[in-house]
């Protein structure tokens, strides 16, 4: 039995190199699979794939592994909480179990593929190879698959209510728009390694001419991101041998500059920046009406903060308190301000408290923000949540009022309230890993640059500068600034975008570059310490 099994694991860890590709390049045809799904009225089906394909990665993972204790631990901590997390849901009446449990799932995608990846990484030969051949294919992938609604007079537009933005076959715009941004420095990195200039090219046009049409502001400030870490790149690696690359990268960001107004991305802006100016109107018109303004309400707030910190009156402070919702009570609730936009917040949480977790604004970027209404949300549900609960977090189906999801946006706050203080201390500590192997490797090569800098005569802070200089560049080469601009748009998007850390078909982009970054600054390092 011990023979077979060690057979069925040296078959499984030669093919790995496949396997990993597979699964990344399956991803877009997974999209479309749940983008015509939907439109036919349940994706549950690849829903149920995506879940498949993650407890397949999870088992594969163990099976090649051979340190099964990380495994046991990982999992057994992970059911703890899970436990302790329901455990508590069942004391303050659970809604949902299974949206709980789906979304927690949804929320450990990233720790449990990328712990499965290190260890592809640690087996295979190879894998680097194979990852980015599949990101280059999957941006093949998403430009077919985008294009084609548009050439058969089906357009798919990224805002269809504003008809602006080029979005194909896909289901959810942040999520595609993160992994439009995610792709990308792979792709470049393997057209760039494959030697051929002219692919190195169609993948530049490709990647950045996509995200230009996109149309949200991620994929056209990454434009920015992506060349102008490229440039570094190539100028530190090649120097004056760099230019045949660094100039068409020149090149695309002055055409971005050049061309913006008519970017989607700018367009939207524009159409969002007249709106908000009739939402301003209408404000001031409101707060006219209770003979108000701007400059009063900002001057009230500001006698309430001394007041606070100075122990004023406090008969003094309800007066001015009372002045200032009365003043803000039309702008908040008025059916023709925002009245109908906070009518559930209301019902759920009271006016005042909405207007105080509003800080009683009116500023209506803030106002008309859906994002920060989702945030406000969440906020004062978790301050009516008891001390046991701040540690586990509550559950998925609290977010939801009335048939309207105010689910966050934004990956890390979300992560925070379903998992409360322990749970998001866990999951950050398990994302520190890989930032600190980051760091880890530079010191080393810093170190190394340092002590070659000895015998050279150099005074202290010169020789320091050279060596962080000579370590800068030991540690990012191409491919080490490909894979760590992935990790970090990740991250930012994360937190800035949203729909990176539970959405699976974005996160498995995120846990690969993590591995990545482990096989580059642990693994075969370690390797080659060991060969020596």
């Amino acid at each position: 039995m011990k023979k077979m099994y060690q057979t069925m694991k040296e078959a499984i860890v030669g093919k790995l190199p496949w396997i990993v590709g597979a699964i990344i390049v399956i991803q877009p045809l997974l999209d479309v699979l749940s983008y015509f799904l939907g439109e036919m009225g349940s994706n549950s089906l690849s829903t149920a794939m995506r879940f498949l394909l993650l407890m397949a990665v999870a088992l594969l993972g163990f099976l090649v592994s051979d340190r099964k204790r990380v495994y046991f631990l990982f999992y057994g901590v992970m059911g703890l909480f899970w436990v302790a997390h329901m455990a508590n849901c069942y004391r303050i009446g659970y809604q949902s179990m299974v949206a709980d449990t789906a979304n927690f799932l949804r929320i450990m995608n990233f720790p449990i593929f990328a712990l499965s990846f290190v260890t592809f990484f640690k087996k295979g030969k190879g894998l680097g190879k194979s990852v980015c051949a599949a990101f280059a294919i999957n941006l093949g992938e998403i430009i077919l698959f985008t294009a084609l609604p548009w050439l058969t007079g089906h357009p798919v537009y990224t805002y269809d209510t504003l008809y602006l933005g080029v979005m194909g076959w896909f289901g959810v715009a942040n999520a595609q728009s993160a992994i439009i941004v995610l792709v990308a420095p792979l792709s470049l990195f393997f057209s760039w390694k494959s030697g051929k200039y002219p692919l190195f090219l169609l993948s530049l046009v490709l990647s950045f001419g996509l995200m230009f049409v996109t149309g949200t502001k991620f994929t056209f400030y990454s434009i920015f991101i992506v060349a102008g870490a490229f440039i570094f790149l190539f100028a530190l690696n090649f120097q004056k041998k760099s230019l045949r690359y660094v100039l068409p990268l020149l090149a695309v960001l002055v055409l971005v500059v050049t061309f913006r107004q008519y970017a989607p991305m700018q367009q939207r802006e524009s159409q969002s920046a007249y709106a908000l100016s009739n939402y301003q109107q209408r404000v001031e018109e409101s707060l006219k009406n209770t003979g108000a303004d701007q400059e009063e309400l900002e001057a009230i707030k500001e006698e309430l903060e001394q007041s606070g910190s100075g122990g004023g009156s406090a008969v003094g402070d309800e007066v001015r308190l009372q002045r200032l919702r009365d003043s803000l009570m039309g702008v908040y609730t008025d059916p023709e301000v925002y009245g109908p936009v906070f009518e559930n917040l209301y019902e759920r949480f009271g006016v005042y408290n909405v207007m105080d977790a509003y800080d009683y604004t009116s500023e209506p970027s803030i106002l008309s923000d859906s994002r920060v209404r989702k945030s406000m949300y969440a906020k004062l549900m978790w301050e009516e949540k008891d001390f046991v609960t701040h540690l586990f977090g509550f559950e998925y189906s609290d977010m939801i009022y009335n048939g309207s999801n105010y689910d966050l946006e934004n990956d890390f706050p979300a992560v925070f309230y379903f998992c409360g203080y322990i749970g998001f201390t866990l999951y950050m500590l398990f994302l520190a890993l890989f930032v600190g192997m980051i760091f880890k490797a530079f010191f080393q090569d810093v170190s190394a640059a340092w002590r070659e800098q000895q015998g050279k005569g150099r005074r202290l802070p010169v020789r320091g500068l050279c060596s962080f200089g000579g370590g800068v560049k030991r540690f990012l080469t191409m491919e080490m600034g490909a894979v760590g601009m992935t990790f970090l748009l990740a991250a930012i998007a994360a937190q800035i975008s949203g729909n990176v850390l539970r959405r699976p078909n974005v996160t498995v982009y995120f846990a690969i570059a993590a591995a990545y970054l482990c096989d580059l600054t642990i693994l075969k390092r370690r390797s080659k310490k060991t060969s020596l």
